[in-house]
């Protein structure tokens, strides 16, 4: 079998982010595949202090949910992971998260819309799960890979976000991008009306490939910031500016 070490730190490390930048704590998964093996790697759920997960404690799942590697709690909406990795080729890493800002987004009767340049990558629209359920069993994964089709993300109503990317980096960057702009529209619009950016306004602002020329820069920035966390909670947040 493939060593996936190098997945593990860059998942745990992943992890560690999301918690640092308080969008994954109590609940909330993030997870990555590896289309060789056909393993899915999962942090931990419920309970587990993500701000301190590390390599060994992650779960090792086949694409039928069985655990394979690990102990303690399996996130219970892992088919929300299974099903994405199982059915886009394009979905090696995904996270699940109750994030406060995006999160509001799945409440009220209101689209995602862009109005950050960097949100010009879900231009495409941001479909809504409008089941307000957990998705704890394959067939509601089945019905969430049916909303969200080829798109980067879906809300899930009164309930959270589901993410996903061609891998862990890109993940953390459309996670953090997908926050930052959430949180804008609801502070501008204690201003007024809220401005979104047009469909073209987005397209000339960066193709997928600038996008992705981004992804590790990111990367590199909040890793070198996760290195440096004193752990506690809300003390390490940084955002996007």
């Amino acid at each position: 079998m493939a060593d996936d070490s190098a997945l593990r730190e860059q998942l745990a490390t992943c992890t560690r982010i999301l918690a640092m930048e308080g969008l994954i704590g109590m609940f909330g998964h993030v997870s990555a595949y590896d289309p060789a093996s056909g393993r899915v790697l999962l942090c931990p759920g419920a309970g587990s202090d993500k701000a301190t997960v590390q390599a060994d404690d992650l779960f090792v799942l086949d694409r039928d949910g069985k655990v394979l590697e690990g102990q303690g709690h399996v996130p219970i909406e892992w088919p929300i992971h299974t099903t994405l990795h199982a059915a886009r080729a394009d979905a090696l890493a995904v996270a699940h998260l109750h994030a406060p800002y995006s999160t509001l987004f799945s409440i009220a009767q209101r689209p995602f819309r862009a109005v950050t340049f960097h949100a010009s990558m879900f231009r495409d629209g941001v479909p809504l799960y409008s089941e307000a359920q957990l998705i704890m069993t394959p067939t509601k994964g089945q019905a969430l890979l049916r909303v969200i089709g080829d798109k980067r993300a879906a809300l899930l109503r009164n309930h959270g976000l589901v993410v996903v990317g061609r891998d862990l980096p890109e993940v953390l960057y459309a996670t953090l991008v997908f926050e930052d702009n959430a949180r804008k529209i609801v502070e501008a619009a204690a201003l007024g009306e809220v401005g979104h950016l047009s469909a073209r306004e987005c397209a000339e602002f960066e193709t997928d490939e600038q996008m992705r020329a981004r992804v590790p820069l990111m990367w590199r920035y909040f890793t070198t910031l996760e290195g440096r966390w004193d752990r506690q909670p809300g003390s390490g947040r940084v955002g996007l500016s």
